[in-house]
């Protein structure tokens, strides 16, 4: 299913290219980087092997944040930012340019300064609430009750995940981490009663300098974590949800090949593909029973809302 609707896609693209007529020159897309980093590398290769493959000979300029303002892409041109510096940084310099970001928040997303309908959009690299929550209804039927804290600048994800909860009959306990509430007492605070800890991407809350201290206060509540990326699940979270750098990239990818045929940039989304991993020895040290991911990738994906 999934092949047949890339081949359909590639071949509406190439038609609206057609349609387009030899007077139009054809638009470069310029791949900027946020730096180096492997998820960064890896989120371009797959990007420009997508479009390459949806529109043989489309210009691909891969090119540093840094850098990014030597290049001068015409106003046609299309701009893929990978990661949150790149996004800001072209958001800024780059006003009125066609602009998908990918590898970001939502949070990150929303912090850019504003742009005109259709000039920009993004793969957040958030997963959406509601599939958060099924991972966890699917993968330990047995618990009801979620715990969250997070900071302020979460609010939106809270409401999302409150609305989302009454269809799965989970229960959602929240603590917001405060100048006057630290992170142990917020943490002390929703596992109280058993509880899954529901880790969320803010970095304010969960980062390289906490998230030990999260985990450990978490297994002596003997509370399992739901984690948002392998590093988490591989550091001690139960399991996780995610989406690749490649599912990332093809994702980004498709949405710059309808560009590249004359389509409107449609609104900032969710990824519509994604990944799960478990920690076996963790679950089996809370004494959880859990399917093996691809198991639990499958039940989701059927419970996932059809396009």
């Amino acid at each position: 299913m999934k092949r047949s609707g890339a081949r359909l896609l590639r071949a509406v693209a190439m038609l609206l290219c057609c349609m387009a007529g030899p007077l139009m020159a054809s638009p470069s897309v310029y791949l900027v980087l946020s730096g180096d980093a492997d998820a960064y590398l890896r989120t371009a290769s797959t990007i420009a092997d997508t479009l390459q493959a949806n529109l043989p000979g489309v210009p691909t300029i891969r090119a540093d944040v840094d850098r990014f303002e030597a290049h001068a892409p015409a106003p046609d041109d299309l701009v893929i930012t990978i990661g949150t510096r790149a996004a800001m940084e072209v958001a800024r310099r780059a006003e009125g340019q066609r602009l998908i970001c990918t590898l970001l928040t939502e949070q990150s997303y929303d912090d850019l300064p504003a742009a005109e309908p259709g000039q920009r959009t993004a793969v957040f690299i958030d997963q959406p609430a509601g599939r958060q929550l099924a991972l966890i209804r699917t993968a330990l039927p047995e618990w009801s009750r979620v715990a969250i804290v997070h900071g302020r600048q979460s609010g939106d994800f809270i409401r999302a995940i409150n609305a989302a909860a009454p269809a799965l009959a989970l229960n959602i306990r929240t603590a917001e981490v405060t100048d006057d509430q630290t992170l142990y007492s917020a943490l002390q605070s929703v596992l109280a009663t058993p509880s899954v800890l529901l880790a969320v991407p803010d970095a304010k809350v969960f980062n390289n300098f906490t998230i030990q201290n999260v985990l450990l206060t978490a297994y002596r509540h003997r509370a399992p974590v739901i984690g948002f990326s392998p590093a988490y699940v591989r550091a001690g979270a139960i399991m996780a949800v995610y989406s690749t750098p490649e599912q990332m990239g093809q994702q980004a990818a498709e949405l710059a090949t309808l560009a590249l045929a004359g389509k409107p940039l449609p609104e900032a989304g969710y990824p519509s593909q994604f990944s799960v991993s478990i920690n076996p020895h963790v679950a089996r040290s809370l004494s959880i029973d859990l399917p093996d991911a691809a198991t639990l990738e499958a039940r989701l994906r059927r419970q996932e809302p059809r396009p």
